[in-house]
């Protein structure tokens, strides 16, 4: 290999010849700096008007590269200039593996965006000669030069959830629930936001089947650029209901209550009365059978009890829509006329405001959950956490832009369709901040099950 393809191989700069290198510490840090010399072609005649050429002195530029011998390192690169002598004209060479705009190498602009996936904007610039500004400025720049490589096909089976982050303020976080990833994320949650995002996107008639919670704007610029689509709000924000409505009851109880059974009820009961009653333990199930035997909390079991056969009108009839509706009319005409469980009526008019939706659910084949996508905003939000308050547009890389799309589009240098599964099992809206660092658990979008990241088991 000659000396060229050496530094070519070591450093990633082409038609340069190594001079020297050197070891600086300064301010306790390392730095290795190797010298360069262009001794790439340099053209005789001007490539402008052909007129000879003559030299016109030397210059130098300081680059940053990867990481050499466990060090920052920095690239000294000395090359010609000439001049023409018939219109004036001052050539000089661009240096081959070299991005001058950042004032470092390709391979360096490529590593700094793989590392900032998983690493701090603060870790990365400790392996630089970089500030941790200039490491979130150079990952932006990549991830938006980018962009247009990374195309994903618009999902069958689509989730939607808002999410309100420290810094950012409130996005809207879109998902592909068949494949259990992150699809895009918008700034923003209203109408002209989302409008403004569907009407950019192509291939919207894929979309057969759409999750969400009740926010009626997410269906408003669904169905409008969506042909094919049917709405169905997610269960758990059904259901959620019903433990809400208990919880009404429940605090409305406890005024009546002395400070000794109004504590017992709030810190000792609360929780299970939440509870399904097969996932009880036995001293909760104990306890709970006791307070039916106290008439003060007759109202309060009965609400337990209108909370349980509101579950049930999904538990219970799985695949007929006509029998969950007719349950759920019978579970309607059953709630007593005592104001205490107004706030069951409540739900129950939420029911009929949005009775459509809601009962889509048992036409939907696959069962269809946002479980996923609720997962995916936790993780968001962790990720926002650990960053310390990210920009939009560097939160948004660091969920769709994982190692593995990141890759393709480095060998690929094209456009990427997925996101592609390559393996079964769950894929993470983030990478872990460290490789060490495991995410060890993940919501299955179908059931809503906590399932296991590793054995894929329910938890």
């Amino acid at each position: 290999m000659g000396a060229t393809g050496y530094v070519e191989e070591l450093l990633g700069v082409r038609d340069c010849a190594l001079v020297g290198s050197s070891t600086e510490v300064s301010g306790g840090r390392r730095l290795q700096r190797f010298e360069l010399r262009y001794c790439g072609p340099v053209p005789a005649a001007c490539p402008s008007c052909g007129s000879a050429m003559h030299s016109h002195g030397t210059r130098s530029m300081s680059v940053v590269s990867t990481p050499h011998l466990g060090a920052p390192t920095r690239l000294d690169i000395e090359f010609p200039r000439t001049r023409c002598v018939g219109c004036g004209f001052v050539w000089r060479p661009q240096i081959g593996g070299v991005d001058e705009d950042h004032r470092i190498t390709e391979a360096a602009y490529a590593d700094i965006a793989q590392r900032s996936l998983r690493l701090t904007f603060r870790e990365v610039a400790e392996e630089y000669p970089l500030s941790h500004v200039t490491v979130k400025n150079v990952f932006e720049d990549y991830v938006r030069e980018n962009a247009a490589r990374l195309r994903f096909k618009v999902p069958a089976f689509l989730g939607i959830d808002e999410k309100n982050l420290k810094r950012v303020g409130m996005v809207t976080v879109i998902t592909d629930l068949e494949h259990r990833t992150v699809f895009d994320m918008v700034p923003g949650r209203t109408q002209a936001d989302l409008d403004a995002y569907f009407s950019k996107l192509n291939g919207l008639d894929r979309v057969q089947w759409v999750s969400s919670d009740m926010y009626r704007l997410f269906w408003k610029s669904i169905a409008r650029y969506t042909p094919n689509a049917t709405w169905v709000i997610d269960h758990f924000h059904v259901v959620k209901g019903a433990n809400e409505a208990l919880d009404a009851v429940r605090k409305g109880l406890q005024g009546a209550l002395d400070k000794k059974d109004r504590l017992e009820l709030k810190n000792g009961l609360a929780y299970a009365l939440r509870k399904r009653t097969r996932d009880l333990g036995s001293s909760e199930a104990s306890a709970l059978r006791e307070l039916r035997t106290d008439p003060a909390y007759s109202s309060l079991m009965a609400a337990y009890d209108l909370k349980e056969d509101f579950f049930d009108i999904y538990d219970e009839h799985p695949t007929s829509r006509d029998d969950a509706e007719d349950a759920f009319n019978e579970w309607q005409g059953s709630i007593p006329e005592d104001k205490v469980f107004d706030p069951f009526r409540a739900l129950a008019k939420t029911v009929e405001n949005h009775r459509e939706f809601i009962f889509n659910y048992w036409d939907c084949p696959s069962r269809i959950s946002n479980g996923y996508t609720e997962c995916a905003n936790r993780l968001i939000n962790e990720t926002d956490i650990r960053g310390r308050g990210y920009s939009f547009d560097t939160l948004r890389a660091r969920t769709l832009y994982r190692r593995q799309n990141l890759d393709r589009i480095i060998a690929n240098n094209g456009l990427t369709i997925g996101p592609r599964i390559d393996v079964p099992g769950p894929l993470f809206v983030t990478e872990p901040d460290r490789d060490d660092e495991m995410v060890d658990e993940f919501i299955d979008p179908r059931s809503g099950a906590k399932m296991d990241a590793k054995t894929g088991e329910i938890l």
